[in-house]
């Protein structure tokens, strides 16, 4: 798998760039995305005490931290299949954007609903080859890294 690897792809920083710059879109939209559907949860059900926006937000944002660390995770540990996991992620957040867009009335709509440009963002670069090298990276170090990191050494 280690030649196909140099085969298929370039190997540059910018494909390490083009990984984490997906990972940090998808928290950054899902940190802004958090307490919008708690502030969207306030608008039908009523205002919260400050210990259940609290609760609410400190659940929201564990569910969500995992949901982004635990597909990376598998990604760096070379599986793939977990890049469709991120893209899930990306597609929620969207689909939650819009319904805030059709429902949130706040006076700072608008500025809220911009930060749907990270999801967007993270969608755009997981499209490219760049964080395709990224994935493909880990899955070929993975299953030969002796001979995967030879192979490294030698492109050097």
């Amino acid at each position: 798998m280690s030649d196909s690897f140099f085969d298929k792809y370039e190997n540059s920083l910018l494909n390490f760039v083009a990984g984490i710059a997906v990972i940090m879109f998808i928290m950054f939209g899902a940190g802004v995305l958090c307490p919008l559907l708690i502030l969207l949860a306030q608008q039908f059900v009523g205002e919260f005490t400050p210990k259940e926006f609290g609760t609410l937000f400190l659940v929201c944002i564990i569910v969500m931290t995992l949901c982004i660390v635990v597909p990376n995770i598998l990604i760096v540990r070379g599986k793939p299949f977990a890049a469709k996991i991120n893209l899930w992620n990306i597609y929620f957040q969207l689909v939650c954007y819009s319904l805030l867009l059709l429902v949130f009335k706040h006076e700072f709509k608008w500025l809220f609903l911009s930060f749907v440009s990270f999801p967007l963002l993270a969608y755009w670069l997981m499209q490219t080859t760049k964080y395709n090298a990224f994935v493909g990276f880990y899955e070929a170090l993975s299953k030969d890294p002796v001979g995967f990191r030879e192979k490294l050494m030698e492109r050097r």
